[in-house]
């Protein structure tokens, strides 16, 4: 940014940032070339070469900033603001006010001031802050003064304006398991020209479920290690997959006519590194799902196979489980599905004993697997003969069903 002079004092505001690496780029010849000799001596001559290493791309220099550069979201903003006096005079009560404002806040940040101030002399202020919102910024400098000789007092206001870029594009995607858990991926990906180097990756569960990280794995010896092994770097562009386990808490209202309910299950919180260690942060809002609320009656298959042979029966062990407040009197009711890999055998309809609220009981069913391959389990429903009110589970479980293996006589 350009100096902008007042009548008396001038202000300047520079950002502060780390260097960049001066870099070589030298083409490779080879010994017996004509022009060999001459570029070799010109890659040793060359300042920025690494003595002992010439074909080092990465030098031993810095290079200074030559603009204002690239402020990511959840860097920490670092300004240098002068003011200088650039007249005769001397002058008095000079105080300096800054705001950092963007599209939807407005902060002041604390003033600095300074009883008197010399022909020639200097006031030098850092301003530091957290960039916790995208798009533009502004910041303004309010000065105001006092000449001494008069007594007049003069105030001025500069402008300055500055983006602020997305650094990692956080994406979730939600999967439903059987168990009514909730699988939840995460997709963090660079949006930046250079490497980064990841920190913390954590997810923070809200009040209404709790969460576990599926992200590192243990070894023969106890030791913990990530899935993403040591190296925690990230080329621009590159993209990671984290997986979390979240399982719901009983507090949602029991809803018979409802079959899920958004919760808000978290925020994620990732902490990078650029490439001299500037650190930044970035914390998504509430993450919400849908998931399945917790209704009257609930069934839960605690025995199943996972390999059946085809045309052989097996059983299922499910408990069944009285979560309201009143007793029931169930009546199970096991409904075919025309196209079903798996139909159900046995008595089709049964009447079971009494669940007093909060009790439960294991009922088991007979199955017979008709086609091969992946096959669902479910049409299940039950009757609270008390109420006439029905509870109908389309999907238990899926096994997988084998083809028979025959024997095969050659005579």
């Amino acid at each position: 940014m350009e100096p902008v002079r007042s009548e008396r004092l001038g202000l300047k505001v520079m950002r502060l940032t780390k260097p960049n690496m001066a870099t070589t780029h030298h083409p490779y010849m080879e010994p017996w070339d004509i022009t060999g000799d001459a570029l070799q001596r010109q890659i040793v001559d060359d300042p920025r070469t690494v003595e002992g290493i010439p074909r080092l791309a990465q030098g031993e220099f810095f290079i200074l900033p030559q603009n204002f550069g690239v402020i990511f979201l959840g860097e920490t903003f670092t300004g240098f603001i002068l003011i200088s006096n650039g007249s005769s005079e001397q002058v008095k009560d000079v105080v300096l006010k800054t705001e950092l404002s963007a599209a939807k806040t407005h902060i002041k940040l604390p003033p600095v001031s300074v009883a008197n101030m010399d022909p020639f002399g200097r006031l030098e202020h850092i301003i530091s802050h957290e960039m916790k919102e995208l798009g533009d910024h502004t910041l303004v400098c309010h000065v105001s003064y006092t000449i001494h000789s008069t007594g007049e007092e003069m105030v001025f206001r500069r402008v300055f304006k500055f983006d602020v870029a997305k650094p990692l594009d956080v994406k979730t995607k939600f999967h439903i398991l059987e168990e009514k858990d909730i699988l939840m991926e995460v997709q963090v990906q660079n949006l930046t020209s250079f490497p980064m180097c990841m920190g913390q990756v954590w997810f923070e569960a809200s009040s209404y479920c709790t969460a576990v990280s599926l992200n590192s794995y243990s070894d023969y010896d106890g030791g913990n290690h990530s899935v993403f092994g040591d190296e925690q770097y990230m080329k621009a562009g590159d993209i990671r997959r984290y997986l979390y386990r979240i399982t719901p808490k009983n507090v949602l209202p029991p809803q018979p006519n409802a079959k899920s309910a958004n919760i808000v299950v978290g925020k994620m919180d990732v902490t990078w590194y650029s490439r001299f260690g500037e650190k930044g942060r970035i914390q998504t809002g509430p993450l919400q799902t849908s998931v399945p609320v917790v209704t009257d009656l609930k069934v839960v298959v605690i025995t199943c196979p996972g390999n059946v042979l085809l045309e052989e029966p097996f059983q299922i062990t499910c408990r069944v489980t009285n979560t309201s407040l009143r007793t029931m009197k169930l009546r199970s009711v096991m409904v075919r599905n025309p196209g079903a890999g798996v139909l159900w055998s046995g008595v089709t309809v049964q009447y079971h004993r009494d669940l007093t609220p909060n009790a439960s009981t294991d009922l088991i069913f007979d199955l017979l697997p008709i086609s091969p391959g992946l096959q669902n389990i479910g049409m299940l429903c039950f009757q609270d003969m008390l109420t006439n009110h029905k509870y109908q589970f389309d999907k238990l479980r899926q096994v997988f069903v084998n083809r028979q293996e025959h024997d095969v006589v050659i005579s």
